[in-house]
């Protein structure tokens, strides 16, 4: 009766025994298995990140575990019992440790599994001139080409040439796309690729806008990194009345100069910017403008072509009037100097006559013969007027309204100008008022200026001077 018990309760030993043998070697066998299967997927050196999905399993304790957990942005997850645990930067033994460490207070040698059930992979972005912009998900670096193709090709605006490769960290670079395509082949080790996080910006086609004197001023295409002298190239280049300076209108606008010369003759491109959408281009008429001022029959401003002289200007104006003073001219400059003029001389082409060659912003006045003088100094109302019959140096000063209390009347000068000269010719104001006999009350002439001093001690060349700038005045303004 022993042996058998004893028997018995051998087999029973061993059948124990070889339950928990197939048991560990299962559990082994499965750990084995998630062990090949991650290092077949390369898993044991990835660390997880955001968006992440792991799936964690407590062996004999499954409700401990959690078939899919997602990675938050905060880069936790929460497991049951074990609470949150932070993953993101940790290889999944790293984080089975960790869970398997915060049960240990509930479970005697918990065993931890976690899994990866989706890896998530940045995506690449193709943006710009492609059919389907946007975010592309892969799961390996992929060359231009490709990324151009999984975005449905390019768009009909895109630019023919250039693309941005933008990179994790807002670095730039340039690609070129007819080059990348041209040479698609991904097994090239020179092909440009796209990597995951990465952004490809294929540029477009936009419209710049040539105006002003061009040869064909219209509205061109341009592309990323195309230059003001691109488009005008364009447009057909500058026409020979160009001036040498135009200017660059942005689309916000604002306004950047150019200079032509340093733009197109040196071919200095810091003179030439880059062009943006919505941007025009104004080349502008040199400015050759001339003014005539005073009897011509059609006096106005008008375009001179480059060398072009005061009897060139002559034409512009078509005649003179009949009651022009000729000879009595001035041409005035821009930059206030000024040069007289005999335009009958010019007319008639006489030998020696003085004939400046045009600037742009000239002005050529011819006096008109009116009668007229001019009352000027300390009086009410100081200036030209018209020239009465028999009028006199007293009938001028009442007209301008008599003179100022500080006025010296007593040194009243009359100028005028003779066949020898100007003459001056001081009369005593005061005296006629008062009707003092013998005192002289002149007629005036036509052009003659009554000048009533505030200073008695001027010296005769000091009233020269000025009544002589006076009668400039009124040659110029009469």
């Amino acid at each position: 009766m022993t042996a058998p018990s004893t028997a018995v309760s051998f087999r029973r030993t061993i059948a124990f025994a070889c339950a928990v043998l197939v048991t560990l070697l299962a559990c082994e066998c499965a750990v084995g298995q998630v062990a090949s299967a991650e290092r077949a997927e390369g898993a044991e050196a990835y660390r997880l990140g955001v968006d992440d999905v792991v799936s964690v399993h407590v062996l004999y304790h499954p409700d401990f575990g959690v078939e899919a957990a997602t990675v938050g942005p905060d880069g936790r997850i929460s497991v049951p019992v074990a609470g949150v645990v932070t993953v993101s930067g940790r290889t999944l033994e790293e984080v089975a440790a960790q869970i398997a460490g915060a049960l240990a207070q509930e479970l005697r040698e918990p065993r931890v599994t976690v899994r990866l059930v989706k890896r998530h992979v940045a995506p690449i972005y193709v943006l710009g001139a492609v059919r389907s912009p946007g975010a592309l998900e892969v799961r390996e670096p992929v060359t231009v080409a490709e990324a151009i193709a999984l975005a449905q090709g390019l768009a009909p605006t895109a630019a023919p040439r250039w693309a941005l490769l933008i990179d994790s960290q807002g670095r730039e670079r340039r690609i070129d796309v007819l080059e990348a395509l041209r040479f698609a082949d991904a097994r090239r080790g020179d092909a440009v690729r796209v990597l995951p996080g990465e952004t490809l910006l294929v540029s477009a086609q936009f419209l710049v806008t040539v105006v002003g004197r061009v040869e064909s001023p219209g509205r061109y295409p341009a592309e990323e990194g195309d230059r003001a002298a691109d488009a005008l190239a364009a447009a057909g280049g500058l026409l020979d009345d160009a001036a040498p300076a135009g200017s660059l209108l942005r689309g916000d606008g604002s306004s950047t100069p150019l200079d032509f010369e340093a733009l197109i003759a040196r071919g200095d491109a810091t003179a030439s910017p880059l062009l943006q959408p919505g941007d025009t281009i104004v080349a502008p008429r040199v400015s050759r403008r001339v003014a005539l001022v005073g009897a011509f029959t059609a006096p106005g401003k008008y375009d001179f072509d480059a060398g072009d002289r005061v009897s060139d200007a002559l034409a512009l104006g078509r005649d003179v009037a009949e009651n022009a003073r000729p000879a009595s001219a001035v041409l005035l400059r821009a930059d206030g100097g000024s040069v007289p003029l005999d335009l009958e001389a010019l007319l008639q082409a006489r030998e020696g006559a003085v004939d400046p060659e045009l600037i742009d912003g000239d002005t050529i006045v011819l006096p008109r013969a009116i009668d007229r003088i001019a009352v000027v100094g300390m009086v009410a109302s100081p200036g030209p007027m018209l020239l009465e019959p028999r009028m006199t140096l007293m009938d001028a000063i009442a007209a301008a309204g008599g003179w100022d209390e500080e006025a010296h009347p007593e040194k009243t000068v009359l100028w005028r100008q003779t066949e020898g000269g100007p003459e001056m010719t001081q009369v005593n104001a005061e005296k006629l008022l008062r009707g003092v006999e013998g005192a002289e009350n002149p007629a005036l002439a036509p052009g003659d200026i009554v000048y009533v001093p505030r200073d008695p001690a001027m010296t005769r060349d000091e009233l020269s001077r000025l009544l002589l700038g006076v009668a400039g005045l009124m040659r110029i303004a009469f």
